[in-house]
């Protein structure tokens, strides 16, 4: 029995394997930087419990854990609230915890050579090659980067609506849309709206891009070819510092994908290398499950 955590900017998963069986459970994010450590802590022991509950199992049941943590790795003040946590409530060491781009990786190919490519919340690449060398680009979190992400394009939606509103850009439905979202009466409320919006909300934002490219709208183009160009740097810049076999196996996660073939299209239009665009083998939560497999094995030889 093995469990697989899948921690991201707005939503966490849990998913139990016993006997071949999946049961999971949702809970909200687990990032620490946007939960203190009791939140943390909280929502890890829920989320345990209910998918345990779920599958009439012990903790002393599951053979190994792996845990994702969105922003692992970027805040060495976060370790020790992290290995606490799970050490109590797991009853043990039996777990391992990384980055949520590596059971990102693992579910899109299996756990084998190639690079995924997360656009959700946030965004993320990350790839094995050939030789076992694994590598990520992107992810510098919502002030310095993460472009093409679900924040980035809500960012870039509300900036246009401003440049709307004064003339700067020819009014479009995004207008209307936003207007209606957040009952605007005088445009200038936006100001106070957005200062108090929270990371994942304006991330939700940007799910107005696929309703604006069905009109064929000139602005939604012009961001669907921008995170088509940002997509592609993240994936270029790995191959061209790692040793991949050609052509290299791309594929992908995160709720940006939801507008499917055109995003595709467009990074394909931005990419410098020779690159093979697979689907994803199966979700993240599973990839979890899959690198702690992965890693039981391992650590049993």
């Amino acid at each position: 029995m093995f469990l697989g955590i899948d921690g991201g900017g707005t939503k966490t998963k849990f998913t139990l394997k016993k006997e071949g069986q999946y049961f999971s459970t949702k809970k909200n994010t687990i990032h620490l930087k946007q939960v203190d450590d009791k939140k943390f802590y909280e929502t890890i022991k829920q989320g345990v419990s209910e998918v345990l509950d779920k599958a009439g199992c012990d903790v002393k049941d599951i053979k190994y854990t792996f845990a994702a943590i969105p922003g692992f790795g970027q805040y060495p003040e976060t370790l020790e609230t992290i290995d606490k946590t799970f050490k109590e409530v797991l009853k043990g060491d039996n777990f391992s915890v990384d980055n949520d781009c590596v059971n990102g990786w693992a579910g899109s190919l299996n756990g084998s050579e190639g690079i995924n490519l997360v656009l959700g919340t946030g965004a993320i690449s990350y790839g094995v090659d050939k030789n076992g060398k694994a590598m990520r680009a992107s992810g510098w979190g919502p002030f310095l980067g993460d472009e093409a992400s679900g924040y980035y394009i809500g960012l870039k939606l509300l900036n246009y609506w401003t440049r709307m509103s004064d003339g700067r850009v020819k009014k479009s439905k995004l207008y209307d849309l936003i207007k209606e979202r957040f009952n605007i009466d005088d445009d200038f409320e936006i100001i106070n709206i957005a200062t108090d919006l929270k990371r994942e909300e304006i991330a939700d934002i940007s799910k107005l891009l696929a309703v604006l490219l069905e009109e064929s709208d000139e602005v939604a183009l012009k961001i669907l070819d921008d995170i088509g160009y940002e997509a592609s740097l993240a994936i270029d810049c790995l191959i061209d510092q790692m040793d991949f076999n050609k052509p290299v196996k791309v594929s992908y996660s995160g709720g940006v994908f939801n507008l499917g073939q055109k995003l595709i299209d467009s990074i394909k239009k931005h990419i410098k290398n020779e690159i093979e665009i697979v689907k994803p083998y199966t979700t993240p939560d599973k990839g979890a499950i899959i690198m702690a497999e992965k890693l039981y094995e391992q650590k049993n030889k």
